[in-house]
C-alpha cells in the first residue's frame, strides 16, 4: 500500500504544481515554464486551452483532489473504492490523453507524467484487490 501513497503524493504535488504554474501564466502570459521545450512539447498550451477546465474547475485542482482522496481511501484499506477510483482516474486520463494529443496537438510533460501515475496506481490497486 506504500507504493499507492507514494505515487499519490508525488501526483498530487504535480497537480499542484500544475495549478500554480496555471495561475502565474494567468498573470504572466509571456512566462515559459521549464516544461516548454518546443511548440509541440509545452506545458502552457493544453493550460491556455479551452480543455484546461472540463467540470468548471481547473483540472489540476480537480487531480490534486483526487490524488487526496486516494491517499484517503488507500490510508482506510478500502481495496474496493480504490480500485473504482482508479479505473475512474485511468477513463479520465484517456480522455484528457485524447484531448491533449490530438486535438490540442502537444505534448505536455506533467500531464503524461500524470497519466502514467494513474495507469500505476490502477495497476497496484488491482493487485491489492
Amino acid at each position: 500500500m506504500i507504493s499507492i501513497l507514494i505515487l499519490a503524493v508525488i501526483g498530487f504535488c504535480i497537480s499542484l504544481y500544475t495549478y500554480l504554474l496555471e495561475q502565474k501564466i494567468k498573470v504572466q502570459p509571456n512566462y515559459k515554464p521549464a516544461c516548454d521545450l518546443s511548440d509541440r512539447v509545452s506545458c502552457t498550451k493544453p493550460m491556455k486551452s479551452r480543455y484546461a477546465a472540463i467540470f468548471y474547475f481547473s483540472n489540476a485542482i480537480i487531480g490534486a483532489a483526487y490524488y487526496l482522496m486516494i491517499i484517503v481511501v488507500a490510508l482506510l484499506n478500502m481495496h474496493s473504492l480504490l480500485l473504482f477510483a482508479t479505473v475512474c482516474g485511468c477513463l479520465f486520463s484517456a480522455l484528457m490523453a485524447y484531448l491533449l494529443y490530438f486535438k490540442i496537438k502537444s505534448l505536455c510533460l506533467l500531464c503524461t507524467a500524470l497519466y502514467i501515475i494513474n495507469i500505476l496506481l490502477l495497476l497496484l490497486a488491482i493487485r491489492y484487490r
